[in-house]
């Protein structure tokens, strides 16, 4: 993608201040697993429903789940009515959301294709929130499409529909057409006036139209501005650099190009230093792995001990995890569980994170606090048998024994069957239930299995 591309896609960021998402969407809650969790219940409760539906797909992209959201979005948009475009007011911003963020996501995995035509889907279906214009427009200008861009944005005008954000995206529009740069100039600099998108963006584009009428003084006011709220960002000492040349002030427009040669080097010794770190990092567990596998468990703690990396290394999640199964295997289930926990905020979508907390909680003597992780991974993958299976454990440990026959049916029936610990502690609850003959089936499994019980 060009970085033209990059900035129109980045335009409207500041339209919803503190948000990456559409406008019309709450926030990400404080816990999405727990949000995943109670939209999966509404959607078994109601699954032809489009709310609850809506909800699995927000609480999935609050979690980083990109396909999974996706493919939930489509879900929810296959329950709308055939018109969504009539009904009460939060009826059809919901609809609305059901296109803008999942175009959204797409745009975010550089699938623009896909995500302009899903937009021009909820046109189609006459969805005409003003965002879905706005961002349709955004995306045909990163496609090179100025006339479809243009097009959206007049569409939506005849639509009656307005906004800050339309107005800058038609000023976006109409930058790329040589003869309607003035328009284009008032529209930006309404935008910068108003607050509206990124202002580091709008006066990036509003100096490139002043520099194309040889306007280079209100050009250099633009570029200071910018400067002034991004003064480490090389794009914008470049743009700067070049258009002091181009006024005829060589001095300064040295000093601007050597101050982006100096911010470039140091990108790139930033980036290479954090290679070396994620390299290490890979080194450190490929060993630790290998230590481990050979019962070397001292060995490989002690290669872990200090592994830290930047929070933005997707490595540092599995440092934690693995030192977490290593101290496990060390019978350290407290050091385990923590560990584990560690791993699992920095990337609380990972269902296997919220499983190997629950398993450790659970032999560390936690029954209950491993319920919680335990319920979180069968939130994430409700077809996860083992944590079905441990919960059913709990249960059954805690007298609850309906509960215990319930989960311990559903992990047999997710692929446990050659489990022999469960099928022996699933047919003692069967027993204690008084269902002798289910009990008896149980074990004649179990006993085929040919495993001693467990203690």
């Amino acid at each position: 993608m060009s970085g033209f591309a990059v900035l129109l896609l980045v335009a409207l960021v500041a339209v919803v201040p503190g948000q990456t998402v559409p406008g019309q969407l709450e926030s990400a809650p404080d816990d999405p697993v727990g949000a995943l969790a109670l939209a999966r219940a509404a959607v078994e409760r109601a699954p032809a429903e489009f709310g609850p539906a809506l909800a699995v797909a927000g609480a999935l992209t609050a979690l980083g789940r990109t396909d999974d959201a996706l493919a939930a979005f489509a879900r929810s948009r296959s329950l709308l009515p055939d018109d969504p475009g009539v009904g009460e007011p939060s009826a059809f911003a919901d609809a609305a959301s059901a296109y803008l963020v999942p175009a959204l996501l797409l745009r975010d995995v550089d699938r623009t294709g896909e995500a302009i035509r899903l937009l021009e889907e909820a046109v189609a279906r006459r969805i005409g929130d003003a965002e879905i214009y706005e961002q349709l427009a955004l995306l045909r200008l990163a496609d090179g499409l100025a006339d479809d861009a243009l097009a959206a944005v007049d569409a939506a005008r005849a639509r009656s529909l307005t906004s800050p954000g339309l107005k800058l995206a038609r000023g976006l529009a109409l930058a790329r057409n040589p003869e309607r740069r003035g328009e284009a100039l008032d529209h930006l600099q309404g935008a910068l006036r108003n607050g509206v998108g990124d202002p580091v963006v709008v006066h990036l584009e509003a100096a490139d139209l002043l520099v194309a009428a040889a306007r280079y003084p209100e050009a250099l006011e633009h570029l200071g501005a910018a400067a002034e709220l991004a003064p480490d960002e090389p794009e914008v000492v470049y743009r700067l650099g070049r258009t002091l040349a181009a006024a005829g002030d060589r001095e300064a427009a040295r000093k601007a190009l050597d101050r982006y040669r100096l911010l470039e080097e140091a990108r790139e010794r930033a980036a290479e230093s954090q290679r070396l770190v994620s390299g290490e990092t890979v080194s450190a567990l490929s060993e630790a792995q290998r230590l481990a596998a050979a019962g070397d468990l001292e060995a490989a703690f002690k290669r872990l001990t200090g592994l830290s990396g930047s929070r933005d290394d997707s490595r540092v999640a599995d440092v934690h995890s693995l030192r977490a199964k290593v101290l496990f295997s060390m019978g350290r289930t407290g050091e385990a569980a923590a560990s584990v926990a560690a791993a699992r905020r920095l990337e609380p979508g990972r269902v296997e994170y919220h499983y190997l907390e629950g398993m450790f909680l659970y032999a560390g003597g936690r029954p209950r606090d491993a319920a919680t992780a335990l319920e979180r991974a069968v939130a994430l993958d409700p077809d996860l048998g083992e944590a079905h299976g441990l919960l059913g454990m709990i249960a059954a440990e805690g007298g609850r024994f309906g509960e215990a026959a319930e989960r311990m049916e559903r992990a047999l029936e997710l692929g446990l069957e050659g489990n022999a610990p469960l099928r022996f502690n699933y047919a003692r609850v069967l027993e204690a239930l008084g269902r002798s003959e289910e009990a008896k089936v149980q074990m004649e499994a179990f006993d085929r299995l040919g495993q001693p019980p467990p203690r």
